[in-house]
């Protein structure tokens, strides 16, 4: 957005009330004044929280259509289901198999997942390098002891395990809900800002216009710039 402003020889006394009130509702401030583009910013006001809430509502929608797709295809469907945090939907994605949480259930205790071609395999390479476990340590040496419970902490349990192998077109669009979800949440961060960008310049306006007696006639320059294509507003106030 781009403000000119022709100020009057003689500046008139700022009244605070009108640029108050364009701060927290835009536009109040300029119907105060009677002043008609208040309509205006009303209707920018409008129409940024209807954007909001349209794009942050198809974020959580692919959020929620990839949580399902993943729990149908790589989950096989485990009930009770429990859906692990962000960390979790990310290394699902970025892995094809978790492994086994405990590779011999029949033992007594954990047996670590041996794959390191797997998350949870990987995990135990990870955990026996940090302790300095020799290779062919077992239960006895107290350091695989110290390993197995940096395992247990960061492996997977059964219930939060996946497997990609059988269907790798649906990795495939688990993935790419995961970007159309991102890409829809980050906007919705972006267009905030534009409800703040609008408040900000309601407020000026109204200052300006106390301050100056004058009208200030606004001009909108829409920005389109990176690879999703997110709008940008650029403020400019020009002093006579």
């Amino acid at each position: 957005m781009a403000a000119q402003v022709e100020a009057p020889e003689e500046k008139a006394i700022v009244g605070w009330r009108p640029v108050l009130a364009s701060a927290l509702v835009p536009g109040f401030g300029q119907l105060e004044m009677d002043q008609s583009r208040g309509w205006i910013y009303l209707a920018v006001e409008a129409a940024v929280w209807t954007g909001y809430g349209l794009t942050r509502q198809a974020g959580m929608e692919d959020r929620t259509a990839y949580r399902d797709l993943a729990w149908r295809e790589a989950r096989d469907g485990v009930d009770p289901r429990r859906d692990g945090d962000f960390e979790y939907f990310e290394r699902l994605g970025a892995w094809i198999r978790s492994g086994a949480f405990d590779a011999d259930p029949g033992s007594i205790g954990v047996q670590p997942e041996m794959d390191p071609a797997t998350f949870n395999g990987d995990a135990w390479r990870l955990a026996r390098d940090l302790v300095g476990l020799p290779p062919g340590a077992g239960p006895e040496d107290p350091r695989y002891q110290r390993a197995l419970l940096f395992y247990e902490e960061r492996a997977y349990p059964s219930d939060l395990t996946w497997d990609w192998t059988e269907s790798p077109e649906a990795k495939e669009r688990y993935e790419e809900l995961v970007r159309e979800s991102d890409r829809h949440l980050r906007n919705s961060t972006v267009i905030l800002g534009g409800i703040f960008l609008n408040h900000l310049v309601s407020a000026i306006d109204a200052y300006i216009s106390q301050a100056s007696g004058s009208v200030v006639r606004l001009q909108v320059d829409p920005e389109r710039i990176g690879p999703d294509m997110i709008p940008f507003l650029t403020l400019r106030v020009f002093h006579p």
